[in-house]
């Protein structure tokens, strides 16, 4: 029982990426309520609305890779500044031309824009689109409407993952042993009490988001974080070995506790999931995680190594993105509408506009992203 291949890849973990872009792709494309639609595409529809926790998988997944590379190369002398370059290299090139673009279709097209889309109505450039540089909005969270939704709407799981690349290194150089753990365990019990206070409480008015917020969410991007410390102990990996039952129980409770959220539950606005619910699904995604790279024979493992999900795994990062302002361009411009799904004609260019996105993400991997990286990878540890 192994997950971990000779240059030190978890395969899996590409396949686990490509499953966590996959239902948040699938939520914004298919799962339109507010649509008038007959009751066959409603019922397709409600499969995927609980495709907005793929984001809580790829904090999870976050946590994981990040918080490992860094407990690999605490000690490194160039620790700081080799973890920096590489995140920036990766992050910043086309997160930064994803934000240059609106500005420019915006000055450039505003009044093209007007005539296709269905309200008429063209958010302008102000300090709500610049804040997005800094990474500020989900702390300065700006008003969303019409394009401006669809094309920065995403974009807030980008400043939590930010933020946290600004703490943890310093917690994993400088906090060791036990002290990690419990530091890790006290932020993993201590986000959820926070959404509960500002959920229900909030008698000092905290201008906190308890859903967006990196002190709200950093259970998840802990959960991934103990994944990690749990994965390098020597007797971890040999315990669950002979406690399969054990991994595999806990997956199953909890994942009936998903199918729970998905029927009675499903908004992430509802006080119940916004608490209890968020951390949850972080304890799920914990253990499918741990599953699915230490039982490499099993049925997750095996479905986590497949082309598919691992293609869309590597292109993940793009079509994350842009597949919000994809689809809201090409629907103003074909149907001058918003995106829907509720006739033969929105799914045909639903799934034209899919396509549309996974060619353009491939693109920008292949041309765009990768050579980067391997410019990142000049900085060694």
């Amino acid at each position: 029982m192994t997950g971990k291949d000779d240059p030190g890849r978890i395969l899996e973990l590409d396949g686990l990426r490509g499953f966590a872009i996959l239902i948040v792709w699938c939520l914004h494309y298919f799962y339109k309520p507010m649509s008038v639609a007959p009751p066959a595409y409603q019922h397709f529809q409600n499969i995927f609305r609980l495709g907005w926790t793929g984001v809580d998988l790829f904090f999870v997944l976050s946590g994981f890779l990040i918080g490992g590379i860094l407990l690999d190369k605490r000690d490194s002398n160039s620790y700081f500044k080799t973890f920096y370059a590489r995140r920036f290299f990766r992050i910043i090139p086309i997160y930064y031309l994803w934000i240059c673009g609106y500005i420019l279709l915006v000055t450039l097209g505003g009044s093209a824009l007007r005539q296709h889309t269905n309200s008429h109505q063209v958010a302008g450039v102000g300090f709500a689109v610049y804040e997005h540089f800094f990474f500020l909005q989900n702390i300065l969270v700006p008003e969303y409407a019409t394009i401006f939704l669809f094309w920065f709407g995403v974009l807030w799981s980008l400043a939590v993952e930010e933020q946290f690349y600004l703490v943890v290194p310093l917690l994993v150089r400088f906090v060791t042993g036990k002290k990690l753990y419990a530091f890790v365990i006290s932020v993993i019990v201590l986000a959820p009490l926070l959404r509960l206070y500002l959920s229900y409480f909030n008698s000092l008015r905290l201008p906190i988001s308890p859903y967006a917020s990196t002190l709200c969410r950093a259970d998840a991007l802990s959960f991934g974080v103990l994944a990690a410390l749990l994965w390098r102990e020597e007797a971890f990996l040999p315990w669950l070995s002979r406690n399969s039952h054990f991994a595999y129980s806990a997956l199953a409770i909890l994942g009936a506790g998903m199918l729970v959220l998905w029927y009675r539950f499903p908004d992430p606005a509802v006080p119940f999931t916004l608490t209890a619910g968020l951390s949850w699904i972080a304890a799920f995604y914990f253990v499918l995680l741990l599953v699915a790279i230490s039982f490499r024979e099993g049925f997750l493992a095996r479905c986590a190594r497949t082309s598919f999900l691992r293609e869309l795994g590597r292109v993940s990062y793009c079509l994350y993105v842009i597949h919000f302002g994809v689809s809201y361009l090409v629907f103003g411009l074909v149907l001058r509408s918003i995106p829907h799904f509720s006739d033969y004609r929105s799914v045909a260019l639903t799934l034209a506009t899919a396509v549309i996105v996974y060619l353009l993400a491939r693109l920008s991997w292949h041309y765009f992203e990768k050579p980067l990286l391997q410019l990142g990878h000049r900085f060694t540890y």
